[in-house]
Parts: structure tokens; C-alpha cells; sequence
């Protein structure tokens, strides 16, 4: 059994008001993007939704796959009128986001 079957990656949605919260859990890598990308494009496609979340706060493991599913995002949330906040980073994401420079490409609260 390896690391990953110890922290599969689960994808959770909240909406409240105009607001979509996508709560990441566990391990974000290249293998969620079909998950993820489905689970955001809905939000995206909801005429409801102005802003979408997505909750960082228990990621285990983030790569580069996934650093560049959250740039995806940004650009089809910005084409899509949509604002975007990456929240409450865990110490393993808020560390890739500060190697990435995340700081002057996204709105990221603590």
C-alpha cells in the first residue's frame, strides 16, 4: 500500500448565496483534474455563482499538475466574470503557492 491510499482525493461543494466553496481534501495532483475540472465548470456554469472558494485547508500533497488546474480556474473564472479566492492554504500548499509566486496571481486569504 502506498502514501496515496492513505489520503485519496475527495472533492466536497458548498454553495451559499452567490458563493461555491470547493473544499479540497487530501492529495491534489495530476490524477484529480478530471474531478476537479468537472466540480468547477459546473460553478462556473451556474448563473447563481459569482464566487467560487476553493478550500486548501486539508491538502496533503499539491503538485505542479495541480498549480496549473488552479491557474485554469483563475483564467476561466475571470472569462466568466466570476471572482476566485484560494482559502486557508495548509502549510504543504501555502508553500508551493510561495514558490509559485501564487501571491501575485491570486486572492488568497488565510
Amino acid at each position: 500500500m502506498n502514501i496515496a491510499d492513505h489520503n485519496p482525493f475527495h472533492i466536497n461543494v458548498s454553495i451559499a448565496g452567490d458563493t461555491a466553496t470547493i473544499y479540497l481534501v487530501g492529495r491534489f495532483s495530476f490524477k484529480s483534474h478530471i474531478e476537479f475540472k468537472s466540480v468547477y465548470k459546473n460553478q462556473l456554469a451556474n448563473s447563481r455563482i459569482n464566487r467560487i472558494v476553493v478550500d486548501l485547508a486539508d491538502v496533503v500533497y499539491i503538485d505542479s499538475s495541480a498549480l496549473g488546474m488552479l491557474l485554469m480556474l483563475r483564467d476561466q473564472a475571470q472569462t466568466s466574470n466570476k471572482s476566485l479566492t484560494l482559502s486557508r492554504p495548509s502549510s504543504i500548499a501555502a508553500n508551493s503557492f510561495n514558490v509559485a509566486n501564487f501571491s501575485k496571481l491570486f486572492n488568497i486569504s488565510e
